[in-house]
């Protein structure tokens, strides 16, 4: 990525993410049609704005619910694989709640440790 200019090639893409440049290509043409790209040739593509409000409330997304999720005390494997399946599915209210569950969480991590010490003597 040309950190300079905010632009990412299509190679990059398709090394980073282990698909064929075709693939690439698809996709960053219907990522352009729908706006949320911009495509310069022989320099490469970065966000639009509308791009990158996406992006940001995707990366949200996985932060809240990963985040939770090891509060629980769940592995690190099982944690990244259940945020995976959920930050898909996951209904914005839905979110906004877990968010608030794991801020109050953290201010008051005695009742973090009740709920965890519970757990275990079941």
């Amino acid at each position: 990525m040309n950190r300079e200019k905010g632009y990412v090639s299509a190679a990059d893409i398709s090394e980073r993410l282990a698909v064929k440049p075709p693939t690439v290509s698809n996709m960053v043409k219907n990522l352009a049609d729908k706006g949320y790209l911009e495509y310069k040739k022989y320099r490469g593509m970065r966000l639009t704005s509308q791009g990158e409000k996406i992006a940001q409330s995707v990366i949200r997304r996985h932060t809240v619910i990963s985040k939770l999720i090891s509060m629980l005390g769940v592995d690190d494997r099982t944690a990244y694989v259940d945020t995976e399946g959920i930050e898909h599915h996951v209904h914005p209210s839905t979110l906004k709640g877990f968010e608030r569950l794991a801020e109050y969480l953290q201010d008051n991590p005695e009742i973090l440790r009740e709920i965890l010490e519970h757990g275990d003597s079941k």
